[in-house]
């Protein structure tokens, strides 16, 4: 547990997670995206990047307290 926790602590995850998150908002707002998925996937993809981005505040803020700087 200690160890997948100091993976996604590190500087790398919390990138990918924020560049994930983005992606999938930014994909979720093409207007290509939106006329082959129906609205409640969009919704879902919209809601699920954000998540993600917010997770990714979360490991930025824990890894600040983790770090001991």
């Amino acid at each position: 547990m200690i160890m997948l926790l100091e993976r996604l602590l590190t500087r790398e995850a919390i990138i990918a997670t924020a560049v994930a998150g983005g992606v999938l908002v930014t994909a979720a707002s093409f207007r290509a995206v939106r006329e082959k998925l129906g609205e409640g996937a969009i919704l879902k993809l919209s809601r699920t990047g954000y998540a993600l981005t917010g997770v990714s505040m979360l490991l930025m803020i824990a890894a600040g307290f983790v770090s001991g700087r």
